[in-house]
This record gives structure tokens, C-alpha cells and sequence, in this order.
């Protein structure tokens, strides 16, 4: 049986990521899009850099070099992880904290189905069951329900405008892209995770915690040049102790599921962490914290929120 402080560490975790979302969309919005992950990505690696040189410092460059080397698919999900977190804050200031989560773990789940049965990146072999299958269609019917919620609520709380630039890649149907979106990322994301825990096993924690959010320090500008139509360096005209939250708790968050992946899998980690994420984006969204969309805990709401929580418990503990 899974220790239950384990599946409590990732349960923290999970709480602890949800609002890292919320107040990065905050901070989106007062600094902007990239700024906001810019900085997002630079204090989470500088609080790596410094964990890797206090606890995991006696790895060698050349045994770094050579794991590198034998296996280079390791390097990928840093590389992929800005990408991942501009869409994260875009869905997240669109539909909300609970929407965005239930569909980017909901696509978490539909990969992990996959991941587990063939032991991607060397963890433990799940087989496809039908128990598993119909667990993912009950995560799909939670993700309908909120989708429901949302649209039932459309003309209460309050309403966030966004961006210019959201503004012209959601033109039509922003909600729609929003979740497909999202639902893309949740899978992509699931093998990223995977590639990740397999590198922290190799190569320590706080290490592969740092290759996962170190690439986007360095490809992040050269999107932004690309994409930003203004002549405008990454630079902040202001300063909020807040801005230093989401980088530490995604470091955190990080390393917590290079640990815990290897030890109670993939499947497991996604769902006690989504369970978390689910319930407490409700609070977060039925209160408007962080100037995101509020929708009123409704009934419908805690439906959809039972219903995601069935299909973790079907596809973790009796698959």
C-alpha cells in the first residue's frame, strides 16, 4: 500500500501548484505574458542552482556530460517547458483555475494510460484495463461538467478582458482553444514529467529540476523577439514580493515529482495531485482570488468536481 504521507506530500504539492497558476495569471497581467514567464522560469532556476549546489554539488560535469550523451531525450522537456507554461497562463486567465486544471490533468491521465503500460522511461508497467479505460471517460465527463458550470455562470462574478494578444490567437471560441489546448499540454506533459523523474534518478533531484526549467531562460527571450511587435527588453519597471511565490513553489513542485514519481508512479502522482488542484481551484475560482474569473461554487460545480474525483480513484486504486 502507498504510504499516505507520500500521497499527503503530493496532495501538498497539487494545492501548492494550483495557486502558483492563479498568481502567475496575476502577475501576467500587471507585467505581461512573457515577462511573467520569463521571471517565472529565472527565480525557479536560481532557486534550483542553489539546491543543486548545497545537496547534489559532488556530481561531476563529465558523469553530467555523459548521461547527457547516452541518453539526450532527457534534455527535451526543459526545452518544451516555456512553451507549456504561456499556454498554462493564457487558459488559466481565460477559463479559469478549475477548468485549466481539470483539462490539462485530464490529458495527463489519457497519456499516463499509455506511459504506464509500456514503462516509458523506465518506470513500472501498468496494463491497460477496462477499470482504467472507463475511468478516463468519467476525468472527460468531470471536464464536461465544469465546462457546463462555466458557461451556466457566464454572467456572474467578475469578467477579466484579455489581452491584445490573446485576444487575436483566441479569436473565435477563446474557451474552446483554451481546453484543447491545455488538454494537449496535460499529455505532452505527463511524458515530460516521465523523462524527468527518470533524469533525477540518474541524476539527482534538484538537478533535473534545474535542466527542466533552465532552457526556457535561454529560448524564452528569442520568443519574444519573434513574437513581441514592441522594441521592449525583459526588464521590470517594478517589483512585488509576490513575483517571487510561483518561481519558488514550481521548484517545489518540480522536484517533489521527480522524488515521488519513481516511488509511487506516474499514475498515482497525477492523480492525488489533480485531486488537490481540482478542489482547490474551486475555492480559488469561487472567490475570485488573484483577479481570475469568479464562478459561485455551484452544485453542477461540486458534481464535476466529485466526478473528476471517481475517475482518480477508479484509474489509481483499482486499476
Amino acid at each position: 500500500m502507498t504510504s499516505l504521507a507520500l500521497l499527503g506530500l503530493a496532495a501538498v504539492l497539487g494545492t501548492g501548484s494550483s495557486f502558483s497558476s492563479a498568481i502567475n495569471g496575476l502577475i501576467g497581467r500587471e507585467i505581461g505574458l512573457i515577462k511573467a514567464t520569463f521571471l517565472f522560469l529565472s527565480l525557479g532556476t536560481l532557486f534550483s542552482a542553489i539546491l543543486v549546489y548545497l545537496f547534489e554539488g559532488r556530481l561531476a560535469l563529465p558523469e553530467l556530460t555523459n548521461i547527457f550523451l547516452n541518453r539526450p531525450y532527457l534534455l527535451t522537456p526543459g526545452f518544451i517547458n516555456s512553451i507549456f507554461i504561456i499556454i498554462i497562463i493564457r487558459a488559466t486567465a481565460i477559463v479559469g483555475t478549475t477548468l485549466t486544471t481539470a483539462c490539462l490533468f485530464s490529458g495527463q491521465m489519457l497519456i499516463s494510460l499509455w506511459l504506464d503500460h509500456v514503462g516509458f522511461a523506465g518506470l513500472r508497467v501498468i496494463p491497460i484495463t477496462s477499470v482504467r479505460i472507463a475511468a478516463v471517460v468519467v476525468l472527460l465527463g468531470g471536464v464536461i461538467l465544469l465546462s457546463l458550470s462555466r458557461q451556466a455562470n457566464a454572467g456572474l462574478g467578475t469578467s477579466i478582458s484579455a489581452s491584445r494578444s490573446t485576444a487575436k490567437l483566441f479569436r473565435i471560441q477563446p474557451k474552446v482553444y483554451a481546453v484543447i489546448a491545455v488538454l494537449m499540454v496535460g499529455g505532452l506533459l505527463s511524458g515530460a514529467n516521465s523523462l524527468n523523474a527518470a533524469l533525477g534518478k540518474e541524476a539527482g533531484v534538484f538537478t533535473a529540476t534545474l535542466f527542466f526549467l533552465g532552457p526556457g531562460v535561454f529560448l524564452l527571450p528569442l520568443f519574444y523577439v519573434v513574437v513581441s511587435s514592441r522594441k521592449e527588453i525583459l526588464v521590470l519597471k517594478s517589483w512585488r514580493s509576490i513575483y517571487f511565490i510561483p518561481g519558488l513553489i514550481n521548484v517545489i513542485s518540480i522536484a517533489g515529482s521527480v522524488f515521488l514519481i519513481p516511488i509511487i508512479g506516474v499514475q498515482m502522482m497525477v492523480s492525488t495531485v489533480f485531486t488537490a488542484k481540482v478542489f482547490t481551484g474551486l475555492c480559488i475560482d469561487g472567490f475570485g482570488w488573484f483577479g481570475l474569473p469568479r464562478s459561485p461554487i455551484t452544485k453542477l460545480r461540486v458534481m464535476a468536481a466529485l466526478l473528476l474525483s471517481l475517475g482518480v480513484v477508479l484509474s489509481s486504486f483499482y486499476a
